[in-house]
């Protein structure tokens, strides 16, 4: 992302400043060890940063995942210029809840539950998250992400910071669960295919995402995987065949009567995307 490290925002008040704090939320997986070092040593105030993953069995999660630090006013621009953090820092929070109060309160919406009591874990941060989770609060009083947080602020790849309002609480809620309709269950798992596919076309084509940002990847891949949708590709082998050619060959590489036409085939289960393209182009060889 190209947005700078911090919204818009007004200057706190004099009488605001004590009530009102305001946290980033940062992915260290996006970040290399010296940046992290950088950061948790020079940027953060001293011992004011909390982890939202607590899972002893799985150290790793701790450590690359979520944390919430809380950054002195004359140390927020210097986070602009650490390697990887316009992908790293996906969120600003103002609240009046101090830090480890804030981290204990977010720290349940890392997993999601649907009626069935299926649960996953989930990154709730972000944007295409974090805004369909506050249009669920608004019509779900048992979703509680947003109570006593004053602005939720995330990025959007058009327009910047953009601020969610928070929610007065409307009950003291001291534990609470994120726990969602089946519909918003299935919204909201549209990310792992998009997460799972972006790591496995990394792994076998990287030249696919070369001058790519790491946090725009999965945006090029749910874009293509939307456009397989759309021509009602449903096997899993022809979705990341459909976005390979997308990806390696540019937006258009489906408009051709012919590409059409292959499409119509594989839609229609006479065979696998991948078979008849490797038979065309076979055929077009001299």
């Amino acid at each position: 992302m190209s947005t700078g490290s911090l919204p818009s925002w007004e200057p706190l008040s004099p009488s605001q400043v004590p009530a009102i704090k305001r946290y980033a939320l940062i992915e260290m997986a996006l970040l290399s060890g010296t940046t992290r070092t950088t950061l948790f040593n020079e940027i953060a105030d001293k011992d004011h940063y909390w982890s939202l993953i607590k899972d002893e069995n799985q150290p790793h999660l701790q450590r690359e995942g979520p944390w919430l630090l809380s950054i002195p006013c004359d140390q927020q621009d210097k986070l602009n210029q650490l390697e990887g953090m316009a992908c790293a820092l996906l969120s600003w929070i103002e609240t009046p809840l101090a830090g480890a109060e804030l981290a204990s309160h977010l720290a349940p919406a890392m997993v999601v539950e649907n009626p069935q009591k299926q649960r996953s874990l989930l990154r709730f941060y972000l944007p295409d998250v974090i805004t369909q989770l506050h249009e669920d609060a608004l019509e779900n009083s048992a979703n509680a992400l947003f109570s006593r947080i004053s602005r939720w602020w995330y990025r959007d790849t058009a327009m910047g910071w953009v601020a969610l309002e928070g929610q007065a609480p409307t009950k003291c809620v001291t534990q609470w669960q994120l726990v969602v309709d089946e519909a918003r269950w299935q919204a909201l798992h549209g990310e792992p295919e998009v997460m799972q596919l972006t790591a496995e076309l990394v792994d076998f084509a990287p030249a696919l995402f070369e001058g790519i940002c790491h946090c725009e990847r999965p945006r090029h891949v749910a874009k293509a995987l939307m456009q397989a949708n759309h021509y009602g590709l449903t096997a899993i082998a022809d979705k990341r065949t459909f976005v390979y050619v997308q990806l390696s060959q540019g937006s258009d590489a489906w408009a051709p009567e012919e590409m059409q036409r292959l499409l119509q085939r594989a839609t229609g289960g006479e065979a696998k995307l991948a078979e008849v393209l490797v038979t065309t182009y076979q055929q077009d060889e001299p």
